[in-house]
């Protein structure tokens, strides 16, 4: 446990050195994600919310939002710095190390997500948590489930990014793993709609992502919205999401160094 503990915090402590160098790029971590946020709320907002997705006011909608990128800006974190870190380890001919080395895979793999979450969410989940205390969101009764929240989101996420950073390994082109799960993940998870406002063909697309049920769980815990099935059928589901993702990154890790044992590359194609 102790070496798996060693090698994922070499991997942030690598991406720290490499990505997060500059006071500049802090900055533009934490405000690029509330220009976005800014310019979904005030698109909703002219508009007369009473009783429309289940948001009475624009404190709720406010809320709602606050809680859904908070989530979103976690997992997407997990897709870009997967790609991006593949990308350039690919093209520094450093890439291959990672299967000479005794290292445990999955550490490696985890490690990479858990640098990137972060370095690149704290902040915005800083801003995301006054927003919910200016809202009344957080109250005397949820507070105390706010570490379990925030615990909840930060394991989802580091298993979606392993599972990404698995298949970054021998994939070339991998921004199009990127278009295949960001706008879906976006559209059908609930960050900015409520996904019991979609049709049951969308319901369905809604299952596949683990931010779901995180965002279920997070908006019932504060109140924000009922979550359809409870709090416990969400938690269930989530679990078997979860070992769903790990057992796919055991499954393509596993592939990858295997064709790079036969071939000596790792690229597929």
């Amino acid at each position: 446990m102790k070496k798996i503990l060693l090698v994922i915090r070499a991997e942030i402590m690598k991406q720290q050195q490499h990505e997060y160098h500059s006071a500049f790029v802090y900055f533009s971590l934490l405000i690029w994600p509330i220009f976005g946020f800014l310019e979904v709320y005030y698109t909703y907002k002219p508009f007369s919310l009473t009783g429309y997705m289940g948001i009475s006011d624009s404190r709720e909608l406010l809320a709602f939002l606050g809680t859904g990128f908070m989530a979103y800006t976690c997992f997407w974190s997990m897709v870009q710095n997967a790609w991006s870190m593949a990308g350039q380890e690919r093209k520094g001919g450093t890439l291959e190390i990672a299967f000479l080395s005794p290292a445990n895979r999955l550490a490696m793999n985890y490690g990479r997500a858990l640098g990137a979450l972060v370095q690149e969410v704290w902040m915005f989940c800083c801003f995301c948590a006054c927003v919910l205390v200016y809202t009344g969101a957080v109250r005397l009764q949820n507070l105390l489930l706010l570490p379990f929240i925030f615990l909840l989101l930060i394991l989802s996420s580091t298993v979606w990014g392993g599972m990404l950073n698995a298949v970054f390994l021998f994939s070339r082109d991998a921004e199009i793993v990127m278009n295949l799960l960001d706008t879906p993940m976006t559209l059908f998870s609930g960050t900015r709609i409520p996904s019991s406002c979609f049709p049951g063909w969308a319901k369905l697309v809604s299952l596949i992502f683990p931010l779901t049920y995180c965002l279920n769980i997070i908006r019932f815990v504060l109140e924000i919205q009922e979550a359809d099935g409870g709090w416990a059928g969400n938690l269930a589901a989530l679990g078997v999401c979860l070992i769903v993702m790990i057992a796919i990154t055991v499954f393509i890790t596993r592939k990858a160094e295997g064709h790079n044992r036969k071939t000596g590359a790792l690229q597929f194609y």
